[in-house]
């Protein structure tokens, strides 16, 4: 980013805490730069930058459009013993660096998610191959920011559909957890735990939690898009603050919070959402041999078995 942009979105963003309350803090970013336009249900329908309105795919993407088996494919190290050249996959969901897989084979990504801020700004190369690709990108209306600020919009041939938490929705004062559980109810949005803003997104429109890893926020879209068997890969969820990613070296290796989030945050959603989803008549299959996520509510499969499929 230009050193004077930069400057420039730090003037922005003082004097924003200066005029602005603390329940508006999640906006500074936005402000004065971003519009977000909303239906007559709060849902996300619109979203400008500059005044420039960059097209949305959320008023044509419904909930139970897909069916079938969708995967989504994470960045764990698992993902390097993984031949994806005899696979032939669809509904493919990558997330994060996962983009990095066209280097070694033909993947075809239909879907892709993001939501962190410090990934666009630490991996401008890899997040500039995903809006470039023809698919489907799931992200945060600051995320986009963030990417506006390192690439001009006519970069972006990626559909976008946004998503946001349901604490902090975008240019909206925030919420607390008890004022989402009244305004939402379970069949919305499940809450499992308050204290730590811990749940599920039945309706991905109202809200998506966010508990530490993108991976669970994409179970989360692919359950939403109807999908009744969701296949993870390289979710290995274990050791990754020692652990490089299956793209990563050593030497490049981005620091995370993945393990500092996974006994409190991390597992407990993944386990509750687990059996809503199978309540529901969604399965969730891992392909991590060895991962954190095991028991009853993960169907442990070796990937040699899709190719046998």
């Amino acid at each position: 980013m230009p050193v004077a942009r930069r400057i420039a979105n730090t003037a922005l963003k003082l004097l924003y805490r200066y005029t602005h309350g603390p329940g508006q803090r999640h906006n500074e970013r936005l402000w004065p730069h971003v519009s977000v336009e909303r239906d007559a249900q709060g849902h996300v329908a619109g979203y400008a930058y500059r005044r420039r309105q960059l097209p949305l795919a959320n008023a044509s993407v419904g909930q139970g459009d897909s069916y079938g088996t969708g995967h989504i494919i994470a960045c764990g190290p698992s993902i390097n013993e993984i031949d994806y050249g005899r696979l032939s996959l669809s509904n493919v969901m990558g997330v994060n660096g996962a983009i990095a897989l066209l280097d070694r084979y033909v993947v075809r990504f239909d879907y892709y998610c993001f939501n962190d801020t410090g990934f666009v700004r630490a991996r401008p190369e890899l997040v500039r191959r995903i809006v470039e690709q023809d698919l489907l990108l799931f992200t945060t209306p600051l995320c986009l920011w963030h990417l506006l600020q390192r690439m001009p919009p006519e970069a972006l041939r990626c559909r976008l559909f946004l998503i946001e938490n349901p604490q902090r929705r975008a240019l909206l004062p925030a919420r607390t957890m008890a004022q989402v559980r009244r305004d939402h109810p379970d069949s919305e949005l499940a809450v499992f735990d308050s204290d730590r803003a811990l749940g599920f997104s039945r309706d991905i429109r109202k809200g998506v939690f966010d508990v530490g890893t993108v991976a669970y926020t994409g179970l989360q879209i692919m359950a939403w898009l109807g999908f009744s068997e969701i296949v993870l890969h390289g979710v290995d969820l274990g050791n990754a603050a020692t652990t490089a990613r299956f793209y990563e070296s050593p030497a490049d290796r981005l620091p995370t919070t993945l393990d500092q989030y996974l006994p409190g945050h991390i597992l407990p959603s993944f386990m509750r959402a687990a059996a809503l989803l199978r309540e529901s008549g969604v399965r969730i299959v891992n392909l991590s041999p060895g991962g954190a996520l095991s028991g009853d509510m993960f169907h442990q499969r070796d990937w040699r078995t899709l190719a046998e499929g």
